[in-house]
């Protein structure tokens, strides 16, 4: 059975949520997150001192992506993995902890990723202004990006991948939620990263780089003193949901996604 439709029905559900952008770095950030962020300007500030990003040739060779040409399974779950906001965004971890999170609200779930989303974004515009990099499908016009882009976005800097930082907290945040699917979680977050390459909105040294600075920035995140509550809140949210016993559809096919992508 060809289950590729499963996952071209997830992508096109991106899209239809996401009728401009995802929160991607430079310029394109969610709009109008509903809350704060853990992390005040201050120490936003700081953090955006301790990162410069890695020396990179500026070259699209067509070898970033085996396995994930246009088209390709790993090409429609890099679209939908290109969704970075809560509660759609939780569902990329389905597989991951073997469960459904769509299948009830989950509302502390939803504040805590939005508020880690709301620090991701505002780190990476901060490390993204003083340096404007620009994205593969700036530098090569005839790379074809897996979702809709505007001029802006395609504008704006590739340095870091906000999908990788963001990608990067979520696969900490669940690896913290579900210790006993941490390994999953954490590889689930990478995979987001490294969606953005396969979308060609950024170059394998941005998605690098931004999976360090989700790490460190998760880190610092979950030092602030409202932190725990609500990752308690979450950790409760998500239990309830692994105990009803869904699964996601579409799981086997990101497995087969991944495997022909590795093959």
């Amino acid at each position: 059975m060809d289950r590729r439709p499963l996952i071209r029905t997830a992508a096109v559900a991106a899209l239809i949520l996401l009728p401009g952008a995802c929160a991607t770095s430079g310029g394109s950030g969610p709009a109008a997150l509903p809350v704060s962020g853990y992390l005040d300007a201050g120490a936003l500030d700081a953090l955006s001192g301790a990162f410069t990003p890695s020396l990179t040739t500026l070259t699209w060779t067509g070898d970033e992506t085996p396995g994930a040409a246009p088209g390709s399974d790993r090409w429609w779950m890099a679209t939908a993995q290109a969704e970075l906001r809560p509660p759609e965004a939780a569902q990329h971890f389905d597989c991951a902890l073997g469960t459904r999170l769509a299948g009830a609200p989950r509302p502390a779930l939803t504040r805590l990723m939005n508020r880690l989303l709301v620090d991701a974004d505002s780190l990476t515009r901060r490390l993204a202004a003083g340096h404007a990099r620009a994205r593969p499908i700036a530098v090569d016009p005839t790379l074809q990006p897996c979702q809709r882009v505007t001029d802006t976005m395609r504008d704006s800097p590739s340095w870091p991948a906000n999908g990788a930082v963001a990608g990067a907290a979520y696969g900490e945040m669940f690896a913290d939620l579900a210790p006993d699917r941490a390994e999953a979680a954490r590889r689930e977050g990478a995979e987001i990263g490294f969606s953005r390459i396969v979308c060609r909105m950024n170059w394998p040294s941005d998605v690098r780089d931004g999976a360090s600075i989700g790490r460190t920035l998760y880190a610092r995140a979950a030092a602030a003193p409202d932190f725990a509550a609500d990752l308690e809140a979450a950790r409760a949210e998500v239990a309830a949901a692994r105990a009803e016993g869904l699964t996601n559809p579409s799981c086997a096919a990101e497995r087969r996604a991944l495997r022909q992508a590795s093959s």
